[in-house]
Order: structure tokens, then sequence, then C-alpha cells
């Protein structure tokens, strides 16, 4: 058994993306990629790069390979003087194809291996057949792992919506702030302390700010008010 726990994580992984994911598209009617483009877009025409950036990054989530989407995503930072968000190897490699669809993909590989191991040992004479699907189904589980082990800064990256953000010493709104985040930048969220988020620049420079400043990336969804359908 302790040899199938790195597989049980790999499956709770899995499903812990795919509910993340499901939940966020349930969150609202219409929650797509091409509605989150059109709505990013919108804004962009409104002038209002803060929250075009968030919708693109949120299109992205769900279409991580849409020229469209990176071309404007690209074209609004550069308008707001910011640099250009790059991807690793590893990263352009592992997120190629829509995150629920990779984790169901990897949830069924998981448990075509686990048949197939299972078939093996029952089966013994035909344990030449056998193994292509248990190979099939680790490398669909392993292609699941490394689309959530990449994906997984992305659950706690947030955007400034607004003009400014003051980055603040302590949680607290007083005081002159330690510097100013711009609109439409892109921060990671390291910790919380009542409507202030500890968060982390690009540069490594850190401080708390308002979530009044702040979208998340990974829209924040209520699970219980989608089992009570509300």
């Amino acid at each position: 058994m302790t040899r199938l726990a790195p597989l049980f994580g790999l499956l709770i992984l899995c499903l812990g993306l795919c509910a993340s994911t499901s939940h966020a598209a349930a969150a609202q009617p219409g929650y797509s990629a091409p509605a989150l483009y059109n709505l990013a877009n919108a804004y962009a025409r409104a002038g209002k790069p803060g929250l075009a950036v968030l919708n693109y990054e949120r299109a992205k989530l769900l279409d991580p390979n849409d020229p469209d989407v990176e071309a404007n995503l690209r074209h609004v930072r550069e308008a707001c003087g910011l640099p250009p968000e790059t991807r690793t190897r590893f990263e352009r490699a592992a997120i190629f194809a829509n995150p629920r669809v990779l984790a169901w993909v990897g949830l069924i590989g998981f448990i075509c291996a686990g048949a197939s191991v299972l078939a093996r040992k029952l089966y013994p004479r035909h344990r030449r057949w056998l193994g292509a699907p248990a190979v099939m189904g680790f490398l669909s589980a392993g292609a699941a792992m490394c689309n959530a082990i990449a994906m997984w800064p992305l659950l706690h990256e947030a955007v400034v919506i607004t003009r400014t953000a003051p980055a603040r010493v302590s949680p607290v709104p007083m005081g002159e702030p330690l510097f100013e985040l711009r609109e439409a930048e892109t921060v990671e969220t390291i910790s919380r302390h009542d409507s202030f988020l500890m968060v982390q620049t690009r540069a490594g420079r850190r401080g708390w700010v308002s979530t009044d400043n702040l979208a998340p990336i990974l829209p924040r969804v209520n699970v219980s008010s989608l089992i009570d359908g509300k």
C-alpha cells in the first residue's frame, strides 16, 4: 500500500484541481474562455486594464493556447508599462489544454492503470497485453499531475484592479505605504489578515494590500452555495 500512496496523492490532486475549476465555471452563467475574452476586450476598450488583464488571465486558464488571448494580454500589459509574463519550458509543456479536461483524463488514466495492474496479477498469461493500458494510464495521470503542478501558482495570484494599490508594512489603512502597485500588475498572495493580503511582486517586494485593490485570478466560489443550488 505504501507504494500506492503517491498514486492516491495524484488522484486527490487531480480531483481537487477539477473541483476548483468546475466550481469557478459554475460561479456564473456563461463562464467560458470566449465569454471571458469578450469581457476582457470590453474592459480594455473602456480603459480598465486591471479588469481586462484579470479576465484575459481567467480566459487563458480555461484555454491556455488561444493566441488571441495571449496577444491581447501582452498588448494591455505593454500599454500599462508592465513587463511581459514569461513561462518556463516546463510550464509551456505542462499547460497545453483545459485543466478540467486534463484532470478527468488523469483520473481516468489512474483508474485504467490500477485496473491493468490488478488484471496483470489475476491473469498472468496476458501480462504482456495488459501492460500497454497500464503504461498509457500512468502517462495520462502524469500529464494531469504536471499540469496541476504548473498551474498551482495561479491559485495564489491576483491582479491589481484599481489605479494604484498602496502596499503597507502592516495590515492597517494608515501611514505611508512602502511602495505602490500599478493597475494590471500581477502579484502572488501569501497570507491574509482581515481585509488585507500579504503580497509579493515579481521583483520580490512584499507588503500588505487591501483586498479592495485586488482580484484573484481563480475566482473564489462558495461551495456550500453551489451544493444548495443558490
